[in-house]
């Protein structure tokens, strides 16, 4: 079998198993489930999920629709693995809305292009960041799902990098503005002027090495989904384990601590979907924008790629004036990745933002997804702030 084709065969048998165990996830409890194909204007095939209703009301007329985009080396179970009672997708489809999860190019479930190989093609293919997310696949995404439910606006729900996508989207293509009923922005991550974080700025002081290592061991995709990381986990993260506590201190440096949030019983769950991959270039496009002073812009290709492709020796910042969706933003006092300060000048930049902290001091990053009291924190508010759009 010729290589291509044997390579898009696997690509399509692993999506397809991971499509059939998030249905059996919500068979489990009782939610409908359907699987739907994007295809962007630049040629990828993002898979699309939705829960076109809860567990009584299966009316699909009148139901206002909501789009859930996830982070960085996250994909769209983060949104269902907390099960009914806690994750947003469940709670937003109960409370009477038709809810899509949408999986951007590269992870796990979106590995695919009409002509490019990941595997083969991998210099054609992972040359993206979230830029390319923000003016292909939230568009054309968002055109789809009003197109199928026949309505004007959609609700919009993102999460860390899915709200860095949604910025450029509505600042680059200020008509989609229109298309928004109102987006709640979890952990809003769009500027880094006060993130001292001691992790990131290592590696921004050591951006330009690893670039260099990355380019020469040509590696373009990082963090691939691996059922390594899930028998790591099984074998010496598990609660009650010796090793347990080696496990919890690695969470911890990575997110930060939240003694009140996290439950290490969730672990082998999280890692059962995430990390799901994601292009080196979204990373260095985050580390570029601790380098220049924490402000909001299209990725740096150096001083002459910068004037062919800008014209100018850098690349100018989004225009956030355009946002004029309302927009709330929701972020944390510890959250190591989004500073506090960098989110309320956020809210100040958007012309219809307003913003609101979460009442626990020690909550972090991933909280906003698997924090054992979120939906009485964040979830709770987001559904009634809904009901007023």
């Amino acid at each position: 079998m010729h290589l291509l084709s044997f390579a898009l065969l696997m690509i399509l048998t692993i999506s397809i198993m991971w499509m059939q165990l998030k249905t059996q996830l919500l068979s489990k409890y009782g939610y409908p489930f359907e699987n739907h194909i994007v295809q962007t204007k630049d040629g990828y095939l993002l898979t699309l999920h939705r829960m076109p209703h809860g567990r009584q009301n299966i009316s699909y007329s009148g139901r206002p629709a909501v789009l859930l985009v996830h982070g960085l080396l996250s994909q769209s179970t983060d949104f269902v693995n907390g099960g009914p009672e806690k994750s947003i997708s469940y709670l937003l489809a109960d409370r009477g809305y038709d809810v899509w999860l949408l999986n951007c190019r590269g992870n796990t479930h979106s590995r695919r292009h009409i002509s490019l190989d990941p595997d083969v093609d991998k210099e054609k293919f992972w040359d993206f960041s979230w830029h390319e997310m923000g003016i292909y696949d939230l568009p054309n995404t968002i055109d789809y799902i009003l197109n199928i439910t026949n309505q004007d606006a959609l609700f919009y729900i993102g999460h860390s990098q899915g709200t860095t996508t949604f910025f450029v989207m509505a600042s680059l293509l200020p008509k989609y503005n229109g298309k928004i009923r109102h987006m709640s922005a979890l952990a809003p991550t769009a500027l880094f002027s006060n993130n001292m974080d001691i992790k990131y700025r290592t590696l921004v002081n050591y951006r330009n090495e690893l670039q260099l290592a990355f380019l020469f061991f040509n590696i373009h995709e990082f963090l691939g989904h691996m059922d390594l990381y899930l028998n790591l986990v099984k074998k010496f993260c598990l609660k009650g384990m010796v090793t347990s506590c080696l496990c919890e201190a690695l969470y911890v440096l990575g997110v930060g601590y939240s003694p009140t949030e996290f439950n290490m019983t969730l672990l082998p769950v999280m890692v059962s979907n995430s990390p799901s991959g994601f292009s080196v270039k979204q990373v260095f496009h985050y580390l570029q924008l601790f380098s220049n002073g924490g402000l909001l812009r299209p990725y740096d290709h150096g001083f002459l790629f910068n004037w062919i492709k800008y014209w100018a020796p850098t690349p100018p910042n989004y225009n956030l004036s355009n946002i004029v969706a309302p927009v709330t933003l929701h972020y944390a006092m510890k959250d190591q990745l989004v500073d506090r300060k960098d989110a309320e000048i956020l809210a100040i930049l958007l012309p219809n933002a307003s913003k609101r902290m979460v009442p626990v001091e020690n909550f972090t990053h991933l909280d906003f997804l698997w924090g054992n009291h979120v939906k009485p924190l964040i979830y709770d508010y987001i559904l009634n702030e809904m009901e007023k759009y």
